[in-house]
C-alpha cells in the first residue's frame, strides 16, 4: 500500500461570485517535499495557498496535515509558516524582533525563544544583522528575515507566496538556489506559489501546473519538460516554452500547415509514425533549443526570419511558418543563413502531438496523477 501523504488536499472548492476559482482540487504531498504551484495569474494557485494557510475558508473538500484534519482550524492553530510576496515585515522592529514576533504571539519566551531566533537567523545567514531595521536591508536580506520568522515557529508546513517576485533578475537567480539549500538544511515540507516556470523547475521536487483552478499535471520538472500531458503544459514549460505548430494530418506521410501548404517530413515526424489518425487537427510541440535553421530544403519547414534577439550565449530567432510565429534558440556562434527565407529543421524523432480542440496528448501518454 502507498504511504499516507503528509499533506492531503481533497476536492477543495472556492468561488468568487459565479466564478469557480477552485472547482475541486486534489493534491498529495510527501513529508519533506518541495512543491511548486505554477501557473499564470488568476489560475487559482494563490487562492489554494491561502486556503492551506487558513486565511481563506474552503467551500468544500478537506485538508489533512500529518494525519490531522485542519480544514476548519483557524490559521494560528495550524502551525504553518507563511512568507508573503511583500514579506510583511514590521518596519519599526529590528531583524531579531521581527523574527521573534511569531514566537511572542505563541507565548514562547525566555531561553527557548532566544534559541529558536538564533537558530532561524543562522539558518538564513543573517546572524550578523540583528539590530538593523528592514529599511536598512536589501531585498534579498528582507526575504531571508521573512523566511526566518516563518521557520522560527518550527512549522509543520512552510508556504511561500511568490517569494522572489520583488527581486531583480540577477538576485532572483542567486536567492532561488539559497531557497532550495535552506529547504534541504531545515528538512521542511514546502509549497511555493510562482508564475515563473524557471523558479519552479530549478527549485521544486514536484511541480503542479495549474490553469483555471485545476491541476493539469503534477510531476517532476524533468517529466513536465519531456512528457507534457497537455498542450498548455508544453506551451508553458521551458525557456522559451515549446512552440505549438497547428497542422492537420494528410494521410500517413504528410501534414497540411495552417495556410494549406503541404509538408512531407522525415518518416519519424509523419502522422503514421507518430501514431495518430490519417485525418485530424493537431498541435505539434517544438522545443526552441532543438530546432535549427538552414537553406530551403524539401523536408524542412519553410520559414521566414522575422527577428533575431541576441541573448549573450545564444540567440532567439523568431520565424514565420505558414502564418504561425515560432522561435528557435541557437548558439551565438551558429551561423544564420544568408537569406531570410529558410528551412526550420525539426529533430527526426517522434514528435509531441496534442489534439487541437482539447489540447490533450494525441498519443503516448504516460499516465500522471496528483501524487508524489
Amino acid at each position: 500500500m502507498a504511504a499516507t501523504p503528509y499533506l492531503s488536499v481533497h476536492a477543495i472548492q472556492k468561488h468568487y461570485g459565479p466564478v469557480a476559482a477552485l472547482p475541486g482540487v486534489d493534491l498529495d504531498v510527501e513529508r519533506g517535499a518541495f512543491v511548486a504551484l505554477l501557473g499564470p495569474s488568476g489560475c487559482g494557485k494563490s487562492t489554494l495557498l491561502r486556503i492551506l494557510a487558513g486565511l481563506l475558508d474552503a467551500e468544500g473538500g478537506a485538508i489533512r496535515l500529518d494525519g490531522q484534519d485542519i480544514t476548519g482550524l483557524p490559521a494560528w492553530r495550524r502551525d504553518i509558516g507563511l512568507v508573503f510576496q511583500n514579506y510583511a515585515l514590521f518596519p519599526h522592529m529590528s531583524v531579531r524582533e521581527n523574527v521573534r514576533f511569531g514566537l511572542d504571539m505563541r507565548r514562547i519566551t525566555g531561553a527557548e525563544a532566544e534559541a529558536r531566533v538564533d537558530e532561524a537567523l543562522a539558518l538564513v545567514g543573517l546572524d550578523k544583522h540583528l539590530s538593523r531595521r528592514p529599511s536598512e536591508l536589501s531585498g534579498g536580506q528582507q526575504q531571508r528575515v521573512a523566511i526566518a520568522r516563518a521557520v522560527a515557529i518550527r512549522p509543520r508546513l512552510l508556504l511561500l507566496d511568490e517569494p522572489l517576485s520583488n527581486l531583480d533578475a540577477v538576485l532572483r537567480t542567486k536567492v532561488r538556489l539559497e531557497l532550495r539549500e535552506l529547504h534541504d538544511r531545515a528538512g521542511l515540507t514546502t509549497i511555493m506559489v510562482t508564475h515563473d516556470q524557471a523558479e519552479a523547475l530549478s527549485t521544486a521536487d514536484r511541480v503542479a501546473v495549474m490553469q483555471a483552478g485545476r491541476i493539469l499535471q503534477y510531476d517532476t520538472p524533468q517529466a513536465l519538460y519531456g512528457a507534457p500531458a497537455t498542450a498548455f503544459v508544453a506551451g508553458f514549460i521551458g525557456s522559451p516554452a515549446a512552440n505549438l505548430l497547428p497542422l492537420s494530418a494528410a494521410g500517413p506521410d504528410a501534414w497540411l500547415l495552417a495556410d494549406g501548404s503541404r509538408w512531407t517530413p522525415p518518416a519519424t515526424l509523419a502522422p503514421g509514425s507518430a501514431g495518430v489518425a490519417d485525418r485530424g487537427d493537431y498541435l505539434m510541440a517544438l522545443r526552441p533549443e532543438l530546432l535549427s535553421l538552414g537553406e530551403r530544403s524539401p523536408d524542412g519547414l519553410p520559414a521566414t526570419i522575422k527577428a533575431v534577439e541576441f541573448m549573450g550565449g545564444d540567440r532567439l530567432v523568431h520565424v514565420d511558418v505558414a502564418g504561425c510565429a515560432l522561435t528557435a534558440r541557437l548558439s551565438a556562434v551558429d551561423r544564420l543563413p544568408d537569406s531570410r527565407e529558410v528551412s526550420l529543421r525539426v529533430p527526426e524523432q517522434l514528435p509531441l502531438l496534442f489534439e487541437a480542440g482539447s489540447g490533450a496528448a494525441a498519443r503516448r501518454s504516460r499516465v500522471t496523477n496528483n501524487k508524489i
